[in-house]
This record gives C-alpha cells, sequence and structure tokens, in this order.
C-alpha cells in the first residue's frame, strides 16, 4: 500500500534479517525432517504401485515377487498386503478376490 492509495483488504508482511551469513540461512532453512523420515515408506508405496500396474494386478505373493531387493518389502507377503490395505483406503489398488488390482485412482 503506498501512501497515495486507498487501504486495501490484503495484508502485507516485510521482514528483514541481519547478522552472520550462517546465522540467517538457519533461520530461512525449511525442516524436512519429517519427509526424509518417510522417504523409505513412500519408496515401497511407489514399488508396490509399480508392481499392480505393470502385472495389471496380481496375488500378495507375485507383487512381492516383483520388488527389488532395495524395497524392505521384497519377498514379504504380508507385509506387502499390509500396505496394499492402506492404499486400498486412497482407491489406488482394490482386491478383486485373492488379486490385486489398480485402483480407480490409478485408472484416471
Amino acid at each position: 500500500m503506498s501512501d497515495d492509495s486507498e487501504p486495501s483488504d490484503g495484508v502485507s508482511v516485510s521482514m528483514s534479517l541481519s547478522g552472520e551469513y550462517n546465522e540467517v540461512m538457519s533461520k530461512l532453512r525449511i525442516d524436512t525432517t519429517g519427509a526424509d523420515i518417510l522417504e523409505p515408506l513412500l519408496a515401497d508405496a511407489e514399488a508396490v504401485l509399480e508392481a499392480v500396474e505393470q502385472l495389471d494386478g496380481g496375488t500378495r505373493s507375485v507383487v512381492a515377487e516383483q520388488l527389488t531387493d532395495e524395497s524392505s518389502l521384497s519377498d514379504d507377503a504380508d507385509a506387502v498386503v499390509t500396505l496394499l490395505q492402506v492404499l486400498e483406503r486412497y482407491e489406488l489398488v482394490h482386491l478383486d478376490g485373492n488379486t490385486w488390482k489398480p485402483g480407480a485412482r490409478l485408472r484416471e
């Protein structure tokens, strides 16, 4: 807002930081600790979704066999089912008999 204009309903904020470079940068740093913690989970979820999509559906054992050794779920069919059940809540996969298939959200 300038001195010549009418007040607006918007909000304006300005801030100034001064000091040692490292101190200023520490104030501006974004804490990504939470995202780092979830990275292995997100990688496993992505791997499971990719396996289900590539197979166009598969049993828990078949999906588990498709996972690479880098996945904490590889060759652990029970752990795969647990993750698939979570993904099912988000309509990313669905269970048809004993076959996990891509869900409605993946087919969009």
